[in-house]
């Protein structure tokens, strides 16, 4: 019985556990608050940070936080000054090192399995940044930003094997997207993170030569953890909703205003305002190069010489607005903010990706990337080497590289060749043909493009049609009306003459599909017999919008929108509600004959015997197979 007793009693022990801790948790949490001779009641409750259950570990780390927040702003938890040995600094030391031991636990809860952990540590973390930024700042009079804290909290949010939805929704709706410095500075450790991922399996820089045995005992990158950080950043950056695009909406910090005489006024007088040649070495600050907007580089020569103490010509008003620009702090700088997002940017797109989320930066390239970098010539290699790489990657590059083209002066010669080449016959079954189009349409809408190379898009779109479903002869057949009304020299594809060398058929064109260069396919030779074809399509809409090749071109042009948004489901419901509207709507005609096959067949004049007839019903379904091949 004693035993019995003695079980029953542990089960219930264990059933009240966690409310029990809970409660040592508040008496440690009370008593370091009641005297310093409890402080060793940190250890312990750094112990119960490694606990099992999650309710104690979310007890103990609020506690800590709770405990820890008066001394780190009282600055007690910063490292002394001097090398004294006094009982003072020893317990500064040691509270120091509990503290860095809280801030590592909160940073590897980042990537805990509950979420519930998760989001605690993350706002505890950035509390911790806020207090210890405005210790710093007020310490010293001048602007600090805790960026060893803030950087491994950034490391812990791109390389987590845990991220999820809840996590990045925290950090970007309720920091990242509002408080500029918070981003500015996510952008830069973000960067220095992934480069310095990417080089782990480089040797380092050397005076001389690296061994042979030296370069094999380099460490190769983390495959994992590369993924890791592509898809957590990027992940990241979709989320980015505010950017600024000018000085003015540099307004909102997370910590203090790097220059709080400026936040009082809207015009800001840079005489006011520190140079940042006097900052502390301990704003853990860079500075980079000074990139203008206006692209003027050689005022940026001068920059430097003003920051080593060479006199410019102080004469010029021009020059004298650069030098107070740069006496900014670099937070309030627009340049430094394009800086940072350009080099985020670039090294991400550095890391291995998969094809969808390669997709997923294509798709934003041009409206969510290349506005806002300092440089966006530097895409230039990325987006030619997704042009060239085929399929749906090209047509998603092209918005980014139509971009560089047509704002940037990117200079492409062989641009359309490759265009021309992204019609094969995959193209009008991928979802993303409606975006490819309407591209297609403004690439070929200037009237100085040779007429051989029009004439080329044309009779490639057209031999496309016979094999393209309906939805896509839909959007094939107003762009071709389009090019031809554009382009009247290419008119003679519809009217050459009979008894010319034009083709009525595959066989005898003269236009060569498989030719890649569009000036040597010989389309201006051909004619558009397959708009002819398909006047016996078997879609009513199809063959009666085909017509419009044989009839006076007296309308302008076709409004492109209007097709390119059509699938099959949607031809299908038009079709079927076309009749609802009548007093006696009728039943949909599918067909006037009910068909014996899924192909085409041909009848059996000689039905002698069954093997007979069945090896004509084989010979028949193969020959309707290769209509269907493509």
């Amino acid at each position: 019985m004693s035993n019995t007793k003695k079980r029953q009693h542990e089960e219930a022990n264990s059933s009240n556990n966690n409310e029990v801790t809970t409660s040592e948790i508040k008496e440690l949490e009370r008593g370091i608050f009641e005297s310093k001779s409890n402080y060793n009641n940190f250890e312990t409750l750094l112990e119960y940070t490694e606990n099992e259950s999650p309710n104690v570990i979310h007890a103990s780390i609020h506690a800590l936080h709770r405990s820890f927040l008066p001394l780190l702003s009282k600055g007690e938890l910063q490292k002394p000054k001097r090398t004294t040995k006094n009982s003072k600094a020893v317990v500064m030391i040691w509270l120091r090192e509990n503290y860095v031991r809280y801030v590592n636990k909160l940073c590897s809860l980042l990537g805990h399995e509950e979420p519930a952990l998760q989001i605690p540590a993350l706002n505890i973390l950035l509390d911790l940044l806020k207090i210890e930024s405005t210790y710093l700042t007020a310490s010293s009079k001048s602007h600090h930003f805790s960026n060893n804290h803030y950087y491994r909290v950034v490391e812990g949010l791109i390389d987590n094997e845990n991220f999820n939805e809840q996590l990045k929704e925290e950090f970007c709706e309720k920091y990242w997207n509002i408080y500029d410095d918070l981003r500015f500075y996510f952008l830069k450790d973000a960067s220095k993170i992934i480069n310095l991922a990417m080089d782990s399996g480089k040797p380092k820089d050397k005076s001389g030569p690296v061994s042979k045995k030296k370069r094999t005992d380099e460490k190769k990158p983390d495959d994992a953890r590369l993924n890791n950080l592509m898809e957590n950043t990027l992940s990241i950056l979709e989320g980015l909703r505010k950017i600024p695009t000018s000085p003015s909406e540099i307004n909102n910090f997370w910590t203090d205003h790097p220059a709080p005489e400026l936040s009082k006024k809207q015009d800001a007088n840079a005489n006011d305002t520190k140079d940042l040649d006097d900052m502390d070495d301990a704003s853990d600050i860079e500075l980079y190069d000074i990139f203008f907007e206006d692209g003027d580089f050689n005022m940026e020569e001068k920059d430097k010489k003003e920051k080593k103490g060479i006199k410019g010509n102080k004469d010029s008003s021009h020059n004298n607005n650069n030098i107070a620009e740069n006496k900014l702090p670099i937070l309030l700088q627009l340049s430094y903010h394009r800086r940072v997002f350009s080099d985020c940017w670039l090294a991400l797109l550095k890391l291995p990706m998969t094809q969808e989320l390669y997709k997923k930066v294509l798709l934003i390239m041009h409206k969510k990337i290349i506005p806002y970098m300092s440089q966006p010539i530097m895409l230039m290699d990325f987006l030619t080497e997704s042009y060239n790489a085929g399929g749906a990657i090209s047509i998603l590059a092209l918005n980014g590289l139509f971009t560089l083209i047509n704002e940037h002066n990117l200079d492409y010669p062989d641009f359309y060749k490759k265009l021309y080449n992204l019609f094969d016959r995959n193209l009008m079954h991928v979802k993303y043909r409606a975006r490819f189009f309407r591209l297609v349409d403004l690439f070929l809408s200037s009237t100085h493009l040779p007429v051989q190379l029009v004439a080329s898009f044309i009779k490639r779109m057209s031999r496309l049609s016979l094999t393209s479903p309906p939805h896509g002869i839909v959007i094939i057949m107003p762009m071709i009306y389009n090019l031809i009304r554009r382009h009247p020299s290419c008119m003679v594809l519809i009217h050459r003459p009979s008894d010319s060398t034009s083709s009525t058929s595959d066989e005898s064109d003269p236009y060569d599909f498989d030719e890649p260069d569009p000036m040597k396919s010989n389309a201006i030779d051909s004619s558009l017999w397959e708009m002819k074809t398909l006047q016996n399509h078997y879609f009513p809409n199809i063959a009666t919008l085909a017509k419009i090749f044989q009839e006076k071109f007296t309308k302008i042009s076709y409004n492109l929108e209007d097709f390119l948004d059509h699938t099959y489901t949607s031809l299908f419901e038009t079709e079927t509600k076309r009749n609802k509207s009548k007093k006696n709507p009728k039943k949909l005609a599918l067909a006037f004959e009910k068909p014996k096959l899924v192909f085409p067949v041909v009848e059996n004049e000689n039905k002698e015997n069954d093997d007979e007839e069945s090896e004509i019903k084989l010979i028949n379904l193969m020959n309707g197979w290769e209509i269907f091949e493509f």
